[in-house]
């Protein structure tokens, strides 16, 4: 599973920040975790109908930790990250894995899962003047054209329901929005550790560090996972563990090393529109003009920075 999506070795002196290009099995993997990582958001919402936010969470990274745990050892894999690896092992349990699933699945009890997957995967808002502060990041022609509709997209679709929001439902934007900016902070960590490489050697630590405080947060606040015997929670957790985590975790980190960081939070808002378009037909969530307005200008974010390089002069020239 690894050799199929793992990055060409490099030294530790190659710039982080460096875009590299995408070959088209990585780009396929891309859209197959944008794909898993869409339909995980109607997944989380139905079974957050039987099973705590904390438990939830938890049971999805110790349910992937376990497995990758078993893969690692039987491609000989498992080994103990070295003293350099870890403060990036435990940014991405901690940020990325951890406190975001956890604020993710706890906002679903406020809001419904489509709008919601925008602001939890709108880290662009965060990345992008991150980038220019912390990493002295220049934007290039396709990045600044993929941010403007990314952002407009964003625009689009949310404001209409901050505006029209009740106090219930803002309790659930505030979540996802500090899901969002958990889930950044750990990219431009990543992006400042140019040394470590994150394959599969990491993920089964990656998700420990996840899933051991998530187990003890929901013994103490939701008590025995009762939840188990429903046997509706077995599926659930085998599609946001095994499937939306050990597997699509690891692609989307490949993605955080190989790709620049404002590239990467573009792509992310792929995830929405898929999410977006299976809560319509799960849910019965309505998409109106705004939501398919919105999804058009993400989708055409989505796709620039896969094109190939655009000169500005020759893009002015044109219009």
């Amino acid at each position: 599973m690894s050799t199929a999506i793992a990055a060409p070795a490099r030294s530790a002196s190659t710039p982080s920040s460096r875009p590299q290009p995408m070959s088209r099995l990585f780009l396929v993997c891309v859209v197959l975790a944008i794909c898993i990582w869409g339909g995980n958001w109607p997944v989380m919402k139905f079974g957050s109908q039987f099973i705590p936010p904390l438990w939830f969470a938890a049971s999805r990274f110790l349910s992937a930790a376990i497995l990758s745990f078993i893969i690692a050892a039987a491609l000989g894999k498992l080994r103990l990250p070295t003293r350099q690896e870890w403060p990036v092992v435990a940014g991405v349990g901690v940020l990325q894995m951890g406190l975001f699933t956890a604020l993710v699945t706890g906002a679903l009890h406020f809001v419904m899962p489509g709008r919601a997957s925008l602001i939890a995967y709108a880290t662009s808002i965060w990345v992008v003047p991150g980038a220019a502060l912390v990493l002295k990041h220049k934007l290039s022609t396709q990045q600044s054209l993929a941010t403007v509709c990314s952002y407009a997209g964003m625009a689009v679709i949310v404001l209409p329901a901050l505006l029209h929001a009740d106090m219930h439902s803002m309790i659930g934007y505030l979540m996802l929005s500090a899901a969002s900016l958990s889930w950044a902070m750990n990219i431009l960590q990543i992006k400042m550790t140019p040394g470590v490489k994150l394959d599969f050697d990491l993920l089964p630590w990656q998700t420990l560090v996840a899933a051991v405080p998530l187990c003890v947060l929901a013994l103490l606040v939701d008590g025995a996972p009762t939840f188990l015997a429903d046997p509706h929670s077995w599926g659930v957790i085998a599609y946001t563990g095994p499937l939306a985590t050990a597997l699509t975790f690891l692609i989307v980190l490949q993605m955080t090393q190989r790709l620049s960081p404002v590239t990467v939070s573009v792509c992310m808002l792929g995830v929405p529109v898929v999410g977006l378009t299976l809560s319509s037909l799960v849910f019965g969530e309505k998409l109106s003009a705004d939501l398919l307005l919105g999804m058009g200008l993400l989708c055409l974010g989505l796709v620039l920075p896969a094109l190939p390089s655009l000169s500005l002069r020759r893009v002015l020239s044109k219009a």
